[in-house]
């Protein structure tokens, strides 16, 4: 056991994170299928779930740069129990009541958390610095595999205890699962931050210290361009698919099911041998191998014309993740200083996501005028622009 945790990078650090990604996945990898049905239960209409999710969308944003820079500042270890908390907030607003205030409360908290289906920046610059650079894929596509296998497991049984229990007894789980996840994380993290060389820094003004965390760092401007095109072009293609999957081609629930469950298998299954392959021959081939099945997957889709087609090409689909995010996070632990990793990581999640935020509104309406093809023919756009930008990169 222990030849296969080394093997994994499963130790230390990233062992208590395994185990409390698997405690806090237990109640979210049921609470991702129903909290949208939750909230149309309690009587809003879709536009109204619309405004609670354009608010986690733009929360998300803040949280992914508030929290990275107070992780460079003050720690990683205390800004995930700051984290964590956020998302309990978040879950006991969905509790107390179903009034719309709570459900925009829910969504602040929840976004404002970087933990709702994104990478919490502090989480993800403690997992970097917990290994050495020669394992940094492999950690992170080992927490990938804990986190997508656990959810897979999951997510059936969300419908069910919906149906049978009610939607609370998850909201219950999950909160229990996230306190839990907190004690763990308090006592077992060891804080991998490096100090800070000691003396007082300059005294800046409010509006010059905000300039200078939103301003992107010299050397690294690439990946942020890389990360506003993707974010761009992956929210205007995937964020309705589904939708114009039942829409355009009739496709019921339970395909939809299967759809996901492909996702999070293949992404789930294949995490680790990826993560490896990128400590091994290099982040830039395995990013190159992520946007040729993402271009293969928008190809794949605009050629599909039956459901099997279309789950075959969910598997390239997850593949694009699977490959990416390792050798993603690891080049940016490689290319950027410790003291300073947790606020880019931060503000490329920020950039990203406030370049998408208006283009599900965008894909609709291409959807609407022009059928199924044109948010997937934007995508595709993107990826050529993304491809040429990413080709351009070079290792640390």
């Amino acid at each position: 056991m222990g030849v296969l945790g080394r093997h994994l990078a499963l130790e230390g650090n990233i062992r208590v994170l395994a185990v409390q990604i698997i405690v806090s996945q237990f109640g979210f990898g049921m609470f991702y299928v129903v909290w949208q049905p939750y909230i149309l239960s309690t009587g809003v209409s879709v536009v109204s779930l619309g405004v609670v999710q354009s608010v986690i969308n733009l929360s998300s944003a803040s949280g992914s740069i508030v929290w990275g820079v107070l992780s460079d500042r003050f720690g990683r270890k205390p800004i995930m129990l700051a984290s964590n908390a956020s998302r309990v907030l978040a879950l006991l607003a969905l509790v107390l009541s179903g009034d719309f205030t709570f459900l925009v409360a829910f969504g602040f908290f929840v976004g404002f958390s970087a933990l709702f289906m994104q990478g919490n920046p502090a989480r993800m610059a403690l997992i970097s610095e917990s290994v050495g650079d020669k394992r940094r894929a492999t950690a992170y596509s080992t927490i990938m595999f804990v986190s997508q296998i656990t959810s897979t497991i999951t997510a059936s049984a969300g419908g069910y205890l919906a149906v049978t229990a009610g939607y609370h007894l998850i909201f219950y789980i999950c909160m229990a699962g996230d306190i839990v996840g907190l004690l763990l994380v308090a006592l077992f993290i060891e804080e991998t931050r490096e100090e800070r060389p000691s003396g007082a820094e300059p005294k800046r003004s409010l509006a010059a210290r905000v300039i200078g965390n939103l301003k992107p760092e010299p050397g690294v401007g690439r990946l942020y361009l890389i990360m506003v095109v993707m974010g761009v072009g992956y929210s205007t293609g995937f964020s309705l698919l589904y939708g114009t999957l039942v829409d355009s081609y009739g496709f019921t629930p339970f395909q939809l099911g299967l759809l996901s469950t492909a996702f999070n298998l293949t992404w789930g299954v294949s995490s680790i041998p990826l993560g490896r392959l990128s400590d091994r021959f290099g982040r830039w081939p395995l990013l190159m191998a992520s946007w040729t099945m993402a271009v293969i997957t928008v190809l794949g889709f605009l050629a599909s014309r039956s459901f099997v087609m279309f789950l075959i090409f969910e598997v390239t689909s997850a593949l694009d993740p699977a490959l990416w995010i390792p050798a993603w996070m690891a080049l940016l632990a490689d290319k950027v200083p410790s003291r300073g990793l947790s606020t880019v990581m931060g503000k490329l999640d920020f950039y990203s996501r406030l370049a998408s935020i208006p283009a599900p509104w965008v894909g609709g309406l291409l959807y609407s005028s022009l059928g199924f093809a044109a948010p997937l023919a934007v995508h595709l756009i993107c990826l050529m622009v993304s491809g040429a930008l990413i080709f351009s990169l070079r290792e640390a």
